[in-house]
C-alpha cells in the first residue's frame, strides 16, 4: 500500500501536462529543429585544367550547405563507389590514367570525406584512403546520396 501511495505522489508531483504538440524549447530558450533527412551531394567547378569539389548537404526544409573539399588536377564525375569503400556517393577526378577517389562515408552524425589515389586497371585499397574532412550531420538524420 505504501508503494502505490508513492507512486500516486511522484506521479500528482511531476508537473503538469506538456503542450499540445510536446514542447522542444530548450533551456536557453531556444527551439530544438531535428532533421528528417539530409541529402549528401557534390559541387563541381571546373577550373583550368583542375576542378574545385564541395560537398553540399541538404536538409528536409531545403537549406544547402556547400563545404569545399579541395582542387584536383583532370575532370571530376560523380560516381556510384564501389559496395566495399562503404560510401554514399563519390567522385573521380582523372588526369591521364591516375587520379583520386573522394568518398563521402557516413556514421550515425557525421559524413566524413576520405581521398584514395587511383590509377586505371589497378583496383583500389579502401584502407589506403586518407581522411579530407568531416562535416556535422544531425543526430539520427536518414543521410542519402543525392545522386
Amino acid at each position: 500500500m505504501m508503494r502505490l501511495a508513492i507512486a500516486i505522489l511522484l506521479v500528482a508531483c511531476s508537473g503538469g501536462k506538456p503542450k499540445k504538440g510536446g514542447d522542444t524549447s530548450h533551456k536557453d530558450g531556444s527551439a530544438a529543429i531535428y532533421a528528417k533527412k539530409l541529402t549528401v551531394s557534390w559541387g563541381l567547378q571546373p577550373k583550368g585544367s583542375a576542378t574545385d569539389v564541395f560537398l553540399q548537404t541538404t536538409d528536409e526544409t531545403g537549406k544547402q550547405v556547400s563545404y569545399p573539399v579541395g582542387t584536383y588536377d583532370g575532370t571530376c564525375t560523380v560516381i556510384k563507389p564501389a559496395e566495399d569503400m562503404k560510401a554514399v556517393t563519390g567522385v573521380n577526378c582523372t588526369a591521364g590514367s591516375q587520379g583520386i577517389e573522394l568518398d563521402a562515408v557516413t556514421t550515425n552524425d557525421e559524413i566524413i570525406v576520405l581521398k584514395l589515389k587511383v590509377e586505371v586497371g589497378v583496383t583500389p585499397d579502401p584502407m589506403a584512403r586518407q581522411e579530407v574532412t568531416r562535416v556535422r550531420a544531425p543526430s539520427g538524420a536518414a543521410i542519402e546520396s543525392g545522386t
